[in-house]
């Protein structure tokens, strides 16, 4: 039997909060968006919502980063190939840095029920994007801000939205992505270009796995965005400096 969503004001939970002011585990390149485990449970369950059901094992999903583009290589081919790019794990809004997955309301927040992350959002989006400009090849490297690499740029990131958001209007949910991005010039701690990126995807369905495949969808493109934007940002940078950073 079909579990079928309830619109969006009989979807939060008794459990929902006022709302204030996004990939761990890698997937195989250009995987569709992964399910780690599916209790039997879930797929026999014939009645609950996705935020009311008690089911008692959570199932965890993980996002696949953005495939190679070949045309965005192509414009940033001479940028800033030869440079060592860190990024610092997110700072996200409150509310929202957990491994629940979010959903808004109106101003009113929840989360899905029986569904995670496979990390706290913060590592979620870290990853994605860690993983999506490093496949692009447009950099030396890409690694975490804590890896043993010295790089010359920091990208800091601090991420506004980064929940599924229902408006009444349509059954299914908008996942929605914004975050600003700082460059930094590591050496002198320089503030080089501040970035905003916003993205959004709808689900094709009001159920989990289209959900998800809509916050990888818009994850994808906000990462394509950034890695566009930061090597044309540090190719412009190299070139006021003479073309190679001071260490």
């Amino acid at each position: 039997m079909t579990t079928t969503m309830p619109d969006a004001g009989e979807a939060l939970s008794r459990a929902g909060r006022s709302a204030a002011s996004g990939s761990w585990l890698r997937i195989g390149r250009r995987k569709p968006l992964a399910w780690l485990m599916i209790p039997a449970m879930l797929l026999s369950a014939c009645s609950g919502s996705l935020l009311e059901s008690d089911l008692p094992v959570n199932t965890i999903y993980v996002l696949a980063p953005a495939a190679p583009d070949p045309a965005l290589r192509d414009e940033s081919l001479s940028g800033a190939a030869g440079i060592d790019l860190s990024i610092a794990r997110p700072h996200l809004a409150p509310g929202l840095d957990t491994d629940r997955i979010g959903v808004l309301t109106g101003r009113r927040l929840d989360y899905y029920r029986a569904v995670r992350w496979g990390a706290p959002a913060a590592e979620v989006l870290q990853s994605l994007l860690i993983d999506s400009l490093r496949d692009q090849q447009l950099f030396n490297s890409v690694s975490s801000e804590r890896a043993r690499i010295g790089g010359a740029y920091l990208l800091d990131i601090d991420v506004r939205d980064f929940q599924a958001e229902y408006t009444g209007e349509t059954a299914a949910p908008t996942a929605q992505i914004y975050f600003t991005a700082r460059l930094i010039r590591v050496a002198d701690r320089k503030l080089v270009r501040t970035f905003s990126i916003h993205a959004r995807r709808q689900a094709a369905r009001n159920r989990m796995g289209a959900v998800v495949g809509a916050f990888e969808s818009a994850g994808q493109q906000a990462a394509l965005s950034l890695a566009r934007q930061v090597s044309a940002s540090i190719a412009s940078d190299l070139q006021r400096s003479g073309g190679e950073p001071d260490f």
